[in-house]
């Protein structure tokens, strides 16, 4: 119960964060993929004959969702910065932080509230609007050809990575040791994780990359925040 408590209470403080993260997505991911509707509406070139000749510039076609993911690989690295400064970083500014830690729930169950809000909230809210960017890109008639499937799986990678910077981020915020040393380790890694994993051909290997970069910060995060003392 006190998991759940807090949880939601973490979950209303990142309400702002993702309600600015969705609008973005939605206004700046939505505008190429709208655009490229308006340029296929006016500027439709009819297909080929069977026999006819086939002009180079027929054959290049696109994808309709390649600058809405880039919108969103963008989206997800700063809604990931947000909440992790949200989170682990603003209760040091306002001293916050004893409150928290010495109440009757324990430290791991107040850490893992903390990530459960942040972990959900990147995911669901900037999940959600993918979906419905790329539901609508499939609809029938609208793209030829219409986007993959492939093209889909890659847009959770984006906010996957999203994940992974709101790791990193989380464990700069919690790190004791001084910044000229070894503390941007955090956001360091997160951002080898992402940039390894960019220049992947395979999706396996990328999610499989990201999968370790999250349970190396993971680990991270929670010897740090059980043995610091606030």
């Amino acid at each position: 119960m006190r998991f759940f408590t807090l949880a939601r209470k973490e979950l209303r403080e990142c309400l702002p964060w993702m309600i600015l993260a969705v609008l973005s997505l939605l206004v700046l991911g939505g505008f190429p993929l709208w655009e490229r509707v308006i340029a296929e509406n006016e500027y439709r070139y009819p297909f080929p004959s069977p026999g006819s000749t086939v002009q180079p510039w027929q054959l290049i076609r696109y994808s309709v969702l390649a600058g809405t993911g880039s919108v969103l690989l963008m989206t997800s690295i700063a809604l990931g910065l947000a909440l992790a400064v949200r989170q682990f970083w603003m209760p040091f500014f306002t001293r916050t932080w004893p409150f928290l830690v010495h109440r009757s729930a324990r430290r791991s169950t107040a850490l893992w509230a903390k990530l459960a809000a942040g972990t959900a909230a990147l995911l669901f809210s900037l999940g959600a609007v993918w979906l419905a960017l790329y539901l609508y890109a499939c609809r029938p008639g609208l793209f030829v050809p219409p986007p993959r499937i492939r093209v889909f799986w890659e847009g959770w990678f984006y906010i996957a990575s999203g994940l992974v910077v709101y790791l990193g981020a989380a464990l700069v915020g919690l790190s004791t040791v001084r910044w000229y040393t070894t503390r941007i380790f955090g956001l360091a890694f997160a951002a080898l994780i992402v940039i390894t994993t960019l220049v992947q051909c395979r999706l396996s290997l990328a999610f499989a990359s990201v999968a370790v970069g999250v349970v190396v910060l993971l680990s991270q995060i929670t010897d740090t925040f059980v043995n610091r003392e606030f």
